[in-house]
């Protein structure tokens, strides 16, 4: 059986993640209430589901969560597990997406069928 010493791991935290940044093995961060761990060296993508989604993913989910962005609003990109509030309801994103372009679409226009 492998054995593992804890006081070698290495974690480094690096908080909110953020786009054009230098990332190395074990460096951790935060998006959408969730923290991620760093698999492999790069330099993160615009948006961070272009990296999570890469194959090989780039980052691994180390805890899961939620992030509260208050009141929907039009054209706004929300990240998977953002939570927004809309006609007195509160909707946790399921997908990582751009919201819709006009209030008259509203968040209707988001959801999945």
């Amino acid at each position: 059986m492998a054995e593992f010493r804890l006081g070698r791991i290495k974690f480094v935290w690096k908080g909110d993640w953020t786009p054009s940044t230098s990332y190395v093995v074990d460096d951790v961060v935060n998006i959408g209430g969730k923290s991620y761990i760093c698999v492999i060296n790069h330099t993160s993508a615009s948006l961070f589901v272009t990296d999570s989604d890469a194959n090989p993913p780039k980052w691994n989910l180390v805890s899961d969560g939620t992030s509260w962005q208050g009141d929907w609003d039009v054209s706004t990109y929300y990240n998977k597990g953002d939570q927004v509030k809309y006609g007195g309801l509160v909707y946790i994103c399921l997908t990582s997406h751009t919201s819709a372009a006009t209030t008259t679409l509203g968040l209707e226009a988001d959801q999945r069928s």
